[in-house]
């Protein structure tokens, strides 16, 4: 691969151009026709000369049209700009603030150390800090239902539950409900997060909420439970106390299912890779490879049974006790 220093310039100042466009709510600013310079400075508060700047660089790039009479519009294409767009990146875009991006400028600390860069620059974890920030804690939980909305539906379409199934840190509800509209067969799915994730969730016949932490004892009943997208947010011995948790609770005829990104069986293994240095110097977290989830399981007292292919990026490991 040939890397040309122009077009990586262009890269990293889109990315953080898009951050400030979604930022400042251009996108629906224009939602409903075309706006003045004037306009849009007023409306988003910022200066009308940089503003111009910025917009010059966006719309080169086709995320906004500069109209003959001077006006700013937003073309078909960047609908997605849209908070309320069915396919809208804005929960993506501005969950990516400065702490993570500061936090991934120092990467060769974690190179260095093994360490997250985001825990030496601001002296907390990275899930501490969300809890101090309100408005971040939201960003986040939104980035990852918007990440979460294709995977949830191809897991609902593509692994077989029975019975009752238990989410374990499963945000607010989503791949559950999935599960519970595409198969009958589940009779009862219960949602396990922290208390202040689980008391914005409506509760149903068949939907069940219990708030704790995966770090303490879980005491639920299931016949399958599920760890999606957990274990890669935590180094190795926290990945394990979580499993011991799971083990203690679940029943020897029950199961796991950990749906995580797998390096060595990914259709997308470099997608995978970048993921992995952005876990490591934002959480302290690992992708790991099909080895390494081995080594993790089986030291928890599980033993893999079955692994599925559910994205070029998502496989179900489903694991018994020993």
């Amino acid at each position: 691969m040939s890397i040309n220093q122009f077009d990586l310039i262009e890269t990293i100042v889109l990315s953080r151009a898009l951050f400030t466009a979604a930022e400042f709510n251009l996108a629906e600013h224009l939602e409903h026709g075309p706006q003045s310079l004037a306009a849009l400075a007023t409306l988003t508060g910022a200066d009308a000369a940089t503003l111009a700047r910025l917009l010059y660089f966006l719309c080169l790039k086709n995320i906004f049209t500069r109209e003959q009479d001077g006006t700013y519009s937003l073309p078909t294409d960047s609908y997605h700009l849209l908070e309320h767009h069915k396919a809208s990146i804005k929960p993506f875009l501005l969950h990516d603030d400065e702490t993570r991006w500061n936090s991934f400028g120092h990467l060769s600390y974690s190179i260095k150390t093994g360490k997250p860069a985001f825990d030496m620059l601001y002296g907390h974890d990275y899930f501490t800090s969300l809890k101090k920030n309100p408005v971040l804690s939201e960003r986040f939980d939104k980035a990852m239902n918007s990440i979460s909305s294709n995977e949830d539906t191809a897991i609902a379409q593509q692994l077989i539950f029975n019975g009752k199934i238990a989410d374990i840190g499963g945000g607010n509800g989503q791949l559950l409900r999935k599960i519970l509209t595409n198969q009958a067969a589940v009779s009862t799915a219960i949602l396990f997060d922290l208390p202040n994730v689980v008391e914005l969730v409506q509760e149903t016949p068949k939907l069940q909420c219990i708030g704790g932490s995966f770090f303490e004892p879980l005491n639920i009943n299931a016949e399958t439970l599920i760890l999606k997208r957990i274990l890669h947010d935590w180094t190795d011995e926290q990945a394990l106390a979580i499993l011991h948790q799971v083990v203690a609770t679940i029943a020897p005829e029950s199961e796991l299912v950990i749906i995580e990104g797998v390096l060595d069986k990914a259709e997308e293994p470099s997608m995978l890779a970048a993921i992995d240095l952005l876990l490591l110097s934002i959480f302290g977290g690992k992708e790991r490879t099909l080895a390494q989830f081995n080594t993790l399981i089986t030291q928890a007292g599980l033993t893999i049974f079955k692994i599925i292919p559910i994205t070029p990026i998502l496989s179900g490991i489903y694991c018994r006790k020993q």
